[in-house]
């Protein structure tokens, strides 16, 4: 069972901050003009809260500088709707390389996951995720339907688990056959829709860190920077869907607009490096890629992994 990341980007809302709308359709993170932090509430999810903080070149934005856009969960991106396949298919992966470890990850097909994905027990669930990932670049693929999108993330759940899925990382999307490709930003915890981190530059070949620190099941701090430009956004989130925190996913999906799959692009390949998932019994405890399933997007995307810290994905 795999989730859909939902973007509708040309129907963005503009993120609700703290009871307060932004004429300006966009938000800032500040609900309040003289407050420090942002609190914006989620009318999907009325407990669900979050600030952010962000700064550049290790100095602190502004918060009237920080600019988040709310976009919807589709209606066809229910927690449970199966995207997997029913065998795996055929002639759809091949290898990218000699992998360092002589024990190669078992392979599974999925209809919108290409990447890899650990699993742990209820006894000893996950706290943190992190990686590192090269933005794509990304180009118009012949014979798949408008809008061709990709979206590289690390999170937590949407497998094994399906009531929560929390995710961040970048989505490159091309509209139309002209080619124009837009690069952005963003974080979900579904079942609650995602927002764009506007005020957050993405270009083809920045160097991005993901981070996900779980405090409970509903509460967690997600940081996403661009450590090609020096940016680096904090979330602080409380009151999100309980996750079961049972699944570390490092991934690059084929998204949903709509009530349909996008096309995918031909995309640089995707190397996430240095992953990793500690647990709950203690921050040496690392989850690591050996041993992870290797989902592959059938004559769309493949994915192996290196050794234990290094995967990669890549466009068929």
């Amino acid at each position: 069972m795999k989730f859909l990341t939902t973007f509708l980007l040309s129907a963005c809302l503009a993120a609700q901050a703290l009871a307060q709308g932004n004429s300006n359709g966009n938000a800032n993170a500040n609900g309040k003009e003289n407050a420090n932090e942002n609190s914006n509430k989620d009318k999907d999810l009325e407990e669900f809260t979050f600030t952010v903080e962000a700064t550049f070149k290790g100095k602190k934005i502004p918060q009237s500088e920080i600019k988040l856009s709310k976009i919807p969960p589709g209606k066809e991106a229910n927690p449970g709707k199966k995207l997997g396949l029913e065998k795996k298919q055929d002639g759809e992966s091949g290898s990218r390389l000699t992998a360092r470890d002589t024990t190669k990850n078992p392979t599974s097909g999925s209809a919108n996951w290409c990447g890899s994905v650990k699993h742990t027990t209820t006894t000893n669930q996950i706290k943190l995720i992190h990686a590192y990932f090269q933005h794509p670049t990304c180009t118009k693929r012949t014979g798949q339907t408008y809008p061709q999108a990709t979206a590289q993330w690390a999170g937590i759940d949407g497998d094994t688990w399906t009531g929560a899925l929390l995710q961040s990382g970048t989505v490159c999307k091309i509209d139309n056959s002209t080619g124009v490709v837009r690069n952005e930003a963003w974080w979900q915890w579904l079942p609650n829709g995602a927002y764009t981190i506007s005020s957050l530059p993405v270009a083809p070949g920045d160097w991005f860190e993901v981070t996900i620190d779980t405090t409970s099941n509903r509460t967690a701090k997600v940081t996403l920077a661009n450590l090609s430009k020096s940016y680096a956004y904090a979330i602080t989130i409380s009151g999100g869907a309980a996750l079961g925190r049972l699944d570390a996913d490092w991934v690059v999906e084929r998204p949903r607009y709509g009530s349909s799959l996008s096309g995918f692009p031909k995309l640089s390949d995707v190397w996430f490096q240095n992953a990793y998932a500690t647990l709950v019994s203690g921050t040496t405890t690392r989850l690591g890629l050996k041993g992870a399933t290797q989902l592959q997007i059938p004559y769309l995307c493949a994915s192996e992994e290196y050794d234990n810290e290094n995967s990669v994905s890549w466009s068929l």
